[in-house]
């Protein structure tokens, strides 16, 4: 990537103002400008002239480059081909149109990296652009060790929501834990900045939402921090869900200290409050050597304080977090534990078993909460990382410096206090005070350095007195203030420790309307799309007139791309109130979506009249205008949308293609320039940079590696009618080879159809021939290819248009039509395809779950699951989606089993199909088999699934309990009393089985098995 915002020397700049000075003397009418700007001039040569012998040293630049790292990596799979569609999904997460990954291989490989790099005097920071983005390391060059967890080893295991998660350095939640693209490429840039510093900039725009996070990682000329800055834009034409948590790891040992400022936590889901650090137990969970329960998962409860630390006497070492309570409020923190399934999780994650925590800063109070990022809205914030050295311990923390406050009592009527500092830059003739009140009762000048740890001991001070320390600068500046045992807490008396009170909504035959309102905004939340959309139809079937629930079953069926539904909740709901903007603005969405582009011209100015809606009616007003040709009409809209609103840098994007449409090809250059300021890592900037002239080549390689990025960049061309610009981003020959970095099952755009589908629609839609490239289309392969943008609508409908027989275009519109939960069309279009083409890879998958999820027949299920096994054979989902309808249509145990058993690959089948038909074996009482299922193969841990020693106990005790049935006592018993012992042929059960031979369950099954036997 290049590197932008060269640095101005100081010369440079004194002789702009000298220029800018001069010029402004001439103007008569500019006599005071001129007065201010000479004055300035003269500012900066004093400054210059009178530094003396005291001034900090000049900051060197900071160095920013792109390089590599070999770090031994897990080896993945090719993921998952089956769609995870949302109305298949039992689970938490929702990934479509994402692949599921979780194809893991026990096995490590060298693997090179590409990082990004930060370097100042103090600091040196590793981003690895391809994991996410995730800031691996932070090296504090004074004393050579990390902020972070540098996790020696890349190692996999299934957490994130798409299943591939691995423990390191910095993650970024948005707008979900463990997001889509955590371990995936994302876009990134580096930038140098106007002070000297640089910054690394990582981010991405997902595709379930079309929402986008942006960080910049930078560290500044002298400043013994790295300062992280984020923006939240929901870029998309509708709402969606979103929480923001920043996720550190950072290497813990037994007697690493978490400090957070804070009397009180909470559980996940406000499910209890609990006393900090030691909590009702007794336990101290400030000490990880403590963490020996289970996992330590505690929200900050009660607490304003911006800053929290995690210190460890091991190294003499730690790290800070410093937030405004107005950027990022909450806090969290995470342990895996070391009890013996903690352990094994570090086993899973790291190959020196090194154990971390993950201190956690987010928007919201706890990772259940969810908010909405309206159409077009926008979230910044800022973060600093601030290491710290030989403090042992914080009492405050901010930007500027760290202190440790400690008081000792010498008698009963003296104390001495004691300031341990931290410095995050040159403070030459710094003061340090000790206060009594408002009274000065000790101070020193000392001249400080993040090079050094300053200590400076009080004597002789009352012991009766409450001190407060200051930390000045030589101007007088207060930079940091400290009073003993004084901080920002909410009053003990008003906090409620235990179990908190939960809320459930009432029985549906007993709920209101408003009841039904708040289950499905609920629902939509915890993004269960087409279950709050059910929500809201039972609660309009009992409360048709309800305006709020015509608003929101109106609203969620645009996000869904229900249109036609969609118009007729939202026109029912806005002729009861007219004055809705919101109802206005999304009926907009579904006018225009169904062809209406007038009536939705209508609803939309009326819909910009609103603050909330302004911009995202003006954006689509502006497409509109566009796309009935009178580019100049809305230009001029968007230029006065972006003049209100400097944050629409999607709005951006089309102010400078359309100054480049009509034209006005200098003015789109410098604005532009000023975009690109704003988001260097945006594709579609880069793109126009080249449509303006710029060679960048680095851009189409990052392309090529995930062709869905070059249709983000032609959808936006399409929506305003930019046909030319968007057939000529998807026309380009992209490269491939090592340049070309793709996450697993990724196509080249080459052989991406739905690349070869919207460059024939614009063909048509420019007056040309585009069969050519439908047919081409056709042919290509459809594994992992999963649309769900409404562009591809008209797209897909055309391409079915010019060739009815095209199975390809109707396969792909059944699975668009599916991600929006409309089962019957979908079911349509597969028909078509299946009878046009049934090898179709997933397509029988596909139509058996969503017969079988939507209420239909289980026989029709069963006979598509079965033709299925003839069409595609290794599709491990074709085999659960058959034992799952034969159980549904009442089939006896044994059958079922026999359906999975006939699975071609038996014995490298995924874990799923191996944990299933383990259960089925162990009913119909054929145990061997169901062990020697477990024999020789690696199972990779999942967080929240199933584990095998669960499943192995789970088996061994059904075994035990049926001999003990037909009093086969002696081996029953032998089974219960070496039920721990290690099996050679089973690696798992060498450790971790404890926790789930000590459970509930287990234990009443032993006690069942030693009755019958006694």
């Amino acid at each position: 990537m290049g590197i932008t915002h060269p640095e101005l020397g100081a010369f440079t700049v004194l002789r702009i103002i000298a220029k800018f000075a001069v010029e402004i003397a001439y103007s008569k009418r500019r006599k005071v400008a001129c007065i201010a700007c000479l004055a300035a001039l003269g500012f900066t040569f004093l400054s210059v002239d009178l530094r003396g012998e005291n001034a900090a040293p000049e900051p060197s630049r900071v160095r920013v480059w792109q390089d590599s790292q070999i770090i031994p990596t897990s080896e993945e799979g090719l993921p998952d081909p089956n769609p995870p569609f949302d109305l298949f999904n039992t689970g938490r997460f929702h990934n479509y149109p994402y692949t599921l990954r979780h194809n893991l291989v026990d096995r490590h490989v060298p693997r090179t990296w590409r990082t990004l790099n930060l370097e100042n005097e103090y600091l040196k920071c590793t981003v690895l652009p391809d994991l996410g983005g995730h800031l691996y390391t932070c090296i504090d060059k004074i004393n050579g060790t990390s902020m972070f967890y540098a996790n020696p080893t890349i190692k996999f295991a299934r957490i994130a929501y798409r299943g591939m998660w691995a423990a390191l350095g910095i993650e970024f939640n948005f707008p979900v834990s463990h997001n889509w693209m955590t371990v995936s490429p994302v876009n990134f840039a580096m930038t140098r900045e106007p002070d000297g510093g640089a910054s690394v900039w990582a981010g991405n725009i997902d595709r379930p939402y079309g929402m986008e996070w942006r960080v910049q990682l930078t560290l500044r000329p002298g400043r013994a921090y790295l300062e992280q800055k984020t923006t939240l834009y929901n870029r998309d034409d509708t709402r969606h869900r979103f929480y923001w948590w920043t996720n550190a790891g950072v290497q813990v040992w037994d007697d690493s200290r978490i400090l957070y400022p804070m009397e009180f936590t909470a559980a996940h889901g406000f499910a209890d409050i609990d006393t900090w650090p030691v909590n009702s137990e007794g336990v101290d969970q400030s000490i990880v050597g403590n963490h020996k329960y289970g996992p330590v998962s505690r929200f900050s409860y009660g607490s304003r304080e911006p800053y929290m630390a995690v210190y460890h006497p091991h190294t003499r070492a730690g790290v800070v977090h410093y937030s405004s309570p107005l950027d990022l409020p909450a806090k969290k923190i995470w342990s895996w534990g070391s009890d013996e399934d903690g352990l094994d999780w570090r086993t899973a994650l790291s190959d020196n078993n090194s154990a971390y925590v993950e201190i956690q800063a987010g928007l919201f109070r706890d990772q259940e909460t969810y908010g909405f990022l309206e159409p077009q809205e926008t979230r910044s914030f800022t973060e600093y990382w601030i290491p710290i050295r030989e403090l042992g311990d914080v009492s405050r923390a901010n930007p500027e410096a760290v202190l440790n406050l400690k008081r000792q009592a010498v008698s009963a009527d003296a104390a001495t206090i004691e300031a341990i500092l931290n410095v995050t830059r040159e403070l030459p003739d710094a003061l340090i005070s000790v206060l009594a009140g408002a009274r000065t009762v000790a101070s020193a000048r000392e001249s400080l350095s993040p090079k050094n740890t300053f200590r400076k001991t009080f004597s002789g001070l009352a012991a009766s007195a409450i001190y407060t320390v200051e930390l000045r600068d030589s101007a007088g500046e207060l930079l940091l203030r400290q009073t003993e045992r004084k901080y920002d807490f909410v009053s003990r008396d008003k906090v409620h420790t235990g179990k908190q009170p939960s809320h459930e909504y009432p029985a549906e035959a007993n709920r209101g309307a408003d009841d039904f309102l708040a289950a499905g905004t609920e629902e939509e939340s915890n993004g269960e799309l087409p279950v709050a959309l059910t929500t809201y139809q039972h609660g309009l079937a009992r409360f048709p007139e309800s305006v709020a629930l015509n608003g929101a079953a109106g609203r969620l069926e645009v996000i869904l791309k229900q249109y036609g539904l969609a118009a007729q909740h939202l026109s029912k709901a806005l002729a009861w109130v007219s004055s809705d903007h919101e109802t206005a603005y999304y009926l907009g969405l579904a006018l225009a979506a169904e062809g209406d582009d007038q009536a939705a011209r209508i609803q939309w100015e009326f819909a910009q009249q609103s603050g909330s809606y302004y911009a995202p009616a003006m954006m689509k007003l502006a497409e509109l205008e566009a796309r009935t040709g009178d580019r100049k009409r809305s230009l001029s809209m968007i230029q006065e949308a972006v003049s209100n609103r400097p944050d629409l840098d999607r709005m951006g994007g089309l102010e400078v293609a359309f100054l480049r449409a009509v034209g006005r090809k200098t003015e789109a250059t410098k604005r532009l320039a000023l975009w690109r300021q704003k988001d260097p890592i945006s594709s579609f900037l880069r793109y126009e940079a080249m449509r303006l002239g710029e060679s960048d080549p680095d851009l189409l390689a990052h392309l090529a590696g995930d062709p869905e990025r070059i249709l983000e960049i032609s959808a936006d061309y399409m929506r305003s009618g930019l046909y030319e610009d968007a057939l000529d981003v998807l026309s380009r020959q992209y490269p491939s080879g090592p340049q070309v970095v793709s996450e697993p099952g990724v196509l080249h755009p080459s052989s991406y159809p739905l690349i070869a589908y919207y460059r024939g629609f614009c063909r048509y839609a420019l007056g040309k021939d585009g069969r050519a490239d439908f047919d081409a289309a056709s042919r290509m392969p459809t594994r992992y290819v999963f649309p769900n943008r409404a562009e591809s609508f008209p797209v897909l409908r055309r391409a079915i248009e010019i060739n009815p027989n095209d199975a390809t275009a109707h396969f792909l519109l059944g699975s668009l039509y599916l991600s929006g939960a409309e089962t019957g069309p979908a079911l349509q279009e597969w028909d078509a395809a299946r009878r046009i083409k049934p090898a179709i890879p997933t397509l029988h998958r596909n139509m058996g779950y969503a017969v079988l999820q939507s209420g239909g027949s289980t026989e029709r299920a069963i006979e598509i699951f079965r033709d299925g096994m003839n069409y595609d054979p290794h599709n491990v989902d074709i085999y659960l989606g058959l034992e799952e309808a034969m159980g549904k249509a009442g089939r006896p145990v044994r059958e079922r089993a026999r359906a999975l058993q006939s699975f071609p690959e038996l014995q490298s089948a995924p874990a799923a199909l191996v944990f299933r038909l383990v259960g089925l074996l162990s009913e119909t009482g054929e145990f061997d088999q169901a062990e020697h299922l477990l024999a020789n193969r690696f199972f990779p841990r999942e967080e929240g699934g199933a584990n095998v020693r669960q499943i192995y106990v789970e088996l061994k005790l059904k075994r035990a309990k049926a001999m003990a049935a037909q009093r086969q006592c002696a081996p029953a018993l032998d089974t219960v009393n070496h039920l721990g012992d290690p099996v050679a042929s089973l690696p798992f059960t060498a450790k971790g089985l404890g926790p789930f031979l000590a459970s509930a369950s287990s234990k009443h099954t032993v006690e069942e098995i030693r009755s019958v036997c006694h």
